[in-house]
């Protein structure tokens, strides 16, 4: 930004070379004779143009090219005038459409889907129809908006929210796109949309956040057949497939196993094991439907404020009620989908015997904690073989980022937009309680591009990536840290049916059940570990004392010293001085240890400014003092 006004001369000077170097086409004015530099790639124009691919190929029916600060979008007489929803809302909407009614565009409807090709410029995007984009040469009925996995971030805008987070999930680096990756991909078929169940079938930044490395051995499709034949066995769907339907789970095919859908059953075009799996959880799925209906703790918009009763709401939401309904899905993609919703579904059902919450204070840290040192991940178990954690949602960015990168994004608390953010998840363990590390269920929410904030079960993998420490996370607290129980749930009334909506409604306003008891829902109790004696300064590693402050994210440490009470709780003996016997006056245990400041009475370190930004209006109106700040500008 150019502003003599508000800068040092040295500040002015900079901004002048930089000007220079950049070039006049991507400087604009404001009204007031300031200038405002664009960042390469950045566009603040739209514009229509004439681009010779558009207007000469019948298959390529839009190009958006980015110039001198102007994002131009090319249509024809032969663009599929419904293009115009794959479009960010807006300028690029509207100049779309304006250009489209000029050229006589009209309207077949197609589908848009996203695929990234390595010889498309980096500033440009190209929508062609299906069968002249794809090496298959099939016609889908599609449109695909071609792009480069090295696109510049700033095109993404271009392109509705949607669009964009399939776009993001292709990208070869994460680099530039300052949320981090955000959104899944998947092609919209039959009305199914693959992002809606957390399928994640491409796109390495997005796979290795939470899958891992590609060399990390982990393989989903083993992980979903594992939890399948599960799932299947623990919720009774393999006893009802030979009651109902005179078939034996083990004696299909593996392929009728593995997408739990038999062609050659049932009427239509099969019969599915993904709505049999389902239907064994239909009760409880009601009763959370009904619960909800008449509970006074609605489900807040943003999520915010969650309470232990809004599990009913959120379980509920994972899948709509046609998903009970005789299986009528014929394509690939929607039997998928299907397939996966049902079996996260019934997962997070099967867990209704060990569901946890979060506290709201607690959730950032529970969710960012460093992973667990290799004696604590062999020390996890697990309270029951199927397992929900809920809490309020935490940005996936927060999940993602590294000590520095969330030590400036809590400098001033972390704030929840549009992106995705993580809600809980559900763990399965062995027999003998030990993790089940094939694979996870991470409970996403997101908003979509009509503006309606949802929530899925996404697969990950366990591991030292960003889903994979977060998973092992949950299991530390399931394992080692202190819940509280469920309250005992009220007396039932004796008139009416026992779940009938007017006794739910009368439950529902009882403090025990907003407390979790009908949910039968545990509540994190955190305590403070206690204080250690004195250890000698941190030093940054180096063993150089330390010189400026820092912040340190959540850990566990095991090993830590908890003294022994007697019966009337106080203490048998020295947990630290002389005469403290372990065993006999104190035990070992590993502790939870919260997200603190190293060294509070140091100065900051000198790269640590944290900046936000003005929004008083007295300071901003026309008239205000010199060096009143502008709602444009940053401040320390």
């Amino acid at each position: 930004m150019i502003c003599p006004g508000c800068q040092t001369p040295a500040q002015s000077v900079e901004a002048l070379v930089n000007a220079a170097l950049i070039g006049p086409g991507t400087i604009s004015r404001t009204p007031d004779g300031r200038a405002r530099i664009i960042e390469p790639g950045m566009w603040t124009r739209v514009e229509a143009a004439a681009h010779p691919l558009v207007q000469d190929d019948p298959d390529v029916h839009l190009a958006m090219t980015v110039r001198d600060g102007t994002l131009l979008i090319s249509v024809a007489r032969h663009s599929d005038a419904a293009l115009v929803s794959a479009l960010a809302p807006g300028p690029c909407a509207e100049v779309a459409t304006a250009a489209l009614s000029a050229a006589g565009a009209t309207r077949t409807g197609r589908r848009v889907t996203v695929t990234a090709a390595d010889n498309i410029p980096a500033d440009t995007a190209f929508l062609a129809a299906d069968h002249a984009a794809l090496e298959d040469h099939e016609d889908r009925s599609e449109l695909i908006l071609l792009f480069s996995p090295d696109i510049d971030p700033a095109l993404l805008r271009a392109v509705a929210p949607d669009i964009a987070a399939a776009m993001r999930s292709q990208l070869r680096s994460t680099v530039g796109v300052a949320d981090g990756p955000r959104g899944l991909p998947g092609q919209r078929t039959d009305g199914t949309d693959l992002q809606a169940v957390g399928l994640v079938t491409s796109g390495p930044a997005w796979q290795q956040f939470w899958y891992g490395p590609a060399d990390s051995g982990f393989d989903l499709e083993a992980g979903l057949r594992g939890w399948t034949e599960q799932v299947m066995a623990d919720s009774g769907a393999t006893a009802l497939l030979a009651t109902r339907h005179g078939l034996n789970w083990a004696d299909l095919p593996p392929e009728h196993r593995t997408q739990l859908h038999v062609p050659d059953a049932g009427d239509g075009p099969g019969l599915s094991l993904a709505t049999l799996m389902l239907t064994t959880r239909e009760a409880d799925w009601a009763w959370d439907r009904r619960f909800t209906r008449v509970s006074p703790d609605r489900l807040p918009t943003d999520l915010r404020g969650l309470v232990p009763t809004h599990l009913s709401a959120i379980r509920s939401g994972l899948v709509a009620p046609a998903a009970f309904q005789p299986d009528r899905r014929r394509s690939p993609a929607a039997l998928q989908a299907h397939r996966i919703a049902a079996l996260a579904t019934t997962a997070a059902y099967l867990a209704v015997d060990h569901a946890h919450f979060v506290p709201a204070d607690l959730a950032l840290d529970v969710a960012t904690t460093a992973e667990p040192d290799a004696g604590t991940l062999q020390a996890l178990r697990l309270p029951g073989l199927w397992n929900l954690v809920l809490h309020e949602p935490v940005p996936v960015r927060a999940i993602s980022a590294d000590d520095d990168e969330l030590e400036v994004m809590t400098a001033h608390g972390v704030v929840l937009g549009r992106e995705q953010a993580v809600l809980g998840a559900v763990l399965a363990a062995h027999p003998d309680h030990t993790v089940d590390a094939s694979m996870g269920l991470v409970l996403v929410t997101d908003v979509d591009d009509r503006g309606t904030r949802r929530w899925y079960l996404q697969p990950a993998a366990y591991g030292s990536h960003p889903a994979g420490r977060l998973l092992y996370s949950y299991a530390a607290q399931l394992s080692f840290a202190a819940w509280m129980n469920a309250p005992q749930p009220p007396v039932r009334g004796t008139s009416g049916k026992p779940d009938s909506a007017n006794q739910l409604k009368r439950l529902a306003k009882d403090p025990a059940v907003r407390a979790g008891a009908l949910h039968r829902m545990r509540v994190l109790d955190y305590t403070p570990p206690p204080t250690e004696p004195a250890a000698s300064q941190p030093s940054d590693g180096t063993g150089t004392p330390l010189s400026h402050s820092g912040t340190r994210r959540a850990y566990w440490k095991p090993g830590v010293r908890i003294g022994i009470r007697d019966d009337s709780g106080r203490k048998v003996g020295p947990v630290y001085k002389d005469g403290a016997i372990e065993g006999e006056t104190f035990t070992r245990e590993r502790r939870w240890i919260r997200r603190s400041t190293v060294r509070p009475d140091l100065p900051p370190r000198p790269d640590r400014h944290v900046y936000e930004l003005t929004t008083n209006p007295a300071t901003t109106g026309p008239g205000a003092a010199r060096g009143g700040h502008d709602p444009d500008r940053l401040r320390p």
